[in-house]
């Protein structure tokens, strides 16, 4: 009971799933960083000093990741710094009703139609990844023909919630407002592509544009934390889409997650750690290979560095904050770097999920004694 009062108080004042004014809870939804001074440095000498923090920034990390996910619950709360005991995210589930109420459009009928394609992973249109797929042992197929892997488009602007003008219809993205816990908040334009394949155990991200990111794009400025939504971490609005994909499998569980997939990977900084990593192979390689890939495990501080970078935060905040749900302590084991079947693909990452063996059962048992 004092826990979930706890908890209950810990709710009043979320944001991002977390807790304000605990300036010291982390920000999950900053998912890709603004590279742009790395790319446009005139000073080499600068380009270089940026890189080499960005690097060592990204093995922190990564590393840090890795030790929270290992840990139990309330040592893991410690080490990031919650404000509760637990590192378990508020939001859980679905996730209908609270995408919705925080200013979503959320994978309707016509988006689940356009979006389809994208979790066809062996189109000569897109991903050709029929190789990959085969070694994991899973169909390429997408949902709407037949196969197992579904798409999810989720928007931050003309959803439901979004107020209306007076002839009843949507105002451009740019003057879209909705309200909700008593404050008006703006649409942000964010923007999530995901896919799921649950009998498989793995997560896509196709395509991720953080609020903040968005926003200051929409906007023009820099927005405040205040001013976005508290439902906006790419890991909590993952866990939404593994969850409904789950319950719609017959025969699929919660706690399978085995891979996490970055696909065609774009953002500049993870880039150059993949292009920094690749020059410490026996011997060095000058670009990405097709699959089976480059292998980095955790132990490697290229390892960490890609857990660590922006596009990959997202598999390691999924596992931490769902240890409940997932019936104890998993890890990201490995990580591969590769191209797809395509020519000229964008590099791929993909993370290995670890932890305990035993069924879903007995790991929710195990992990509730220790409760």
């Amino acid at each position: 009971m004092k826990r979930l009062l706890t908890l209950s108080v810990a709710l009043v004042a979320l944001i991002d799933g977390r807790v304000v004014p605990k300036s010291s809870w982390p920000d999950l939804s900053a998912i890709h960083l603004d590279s742009s001074n790395i790319t446009n440095a005139s000073d080499p000498n600068a380009i270089i000093a940026v890189a080499a923090d960005l690097w060592q920034e990204a093995i922190e990390r990564g590393a840090k990741l890795m030790t929270g996910m290992k840990s139990d619950d309330a040592t893991a709360a410690t080490l990031f710094g919650f404000p509760t005991d637990t590192t378990e995210s508020p939001f859980d589930g679905s996730l209908v009703e609270e995408l919705r109420e925080w200013g979503y459009n959320d994978n309707t009928p016509a988006m689940q139609t356009l979006h389809d394609k994208e979790c066809n992973m062996a189109s000569a249109s897109g991903h050709m990844l029929s190789k990959t797929f085969a070694d994991l042992g899973m169909g390429t197929a997408s949902k709407g023909t037949g196969g197992p892997n579904e798409c999810f488009q989720i928007e931050h602007y003309s959803g439901p919630a979004i107020t209306k003008k007076k002839d009843g219809t949507l105002p451009e993205k740019r003057e879209q407002y909705y309200s909700t816990c008593g404050t008006t908040y703006r649409a942000t334009g964010a923007e999530y592509t995901l896919g799921v394949n649950p009998a498989g155990g793995a997560l896509f991200a196709l395509n991720r544009v953080s609020s903040p990111k968005a926003a200051r794009k929409l906007w023009r400025r820099r927005p405040e934390t205040a001013e976005l939504p508290q439902l906006r971490s790419a890991s909590d609005i993952a866990w939404a889409a593994w969850n409904r994909a789950v319950s719609a499998t017959p025969g699929a569980r919660i706690d399978n997650v085995k891979y996490f997939m970055n696909m065609m990977v774009l953002n500049k900084e993870t880039n150059q750690h993949i292009r920094r990593a690749l020059k410490t192979l026996e011997p060095p390689l000058d670009g990405v290979p097709g699959w089976p890939g480059a292998e980095f495990s955790m132990e490697s501080e290229e390892g960490k560095a890609f857990l660590g970078s922006p596009v990959g935060r997202w598999a390691g905040y999924l596992l931490l904050q769902h240890k409940r749900q997932l019936g104890g302590d998993k890890w990201i084991e490995k990580v591969r770097v590769f191209r797809s079947e395509k020519e000229g693909s964008w590099p791929y990452l993909l993370f290995y999920v670890a932890g305990p063996e035993e069924s879903g059962d007995e790991k929710t048992k195990k992990f509730r004694a220790r409760l």
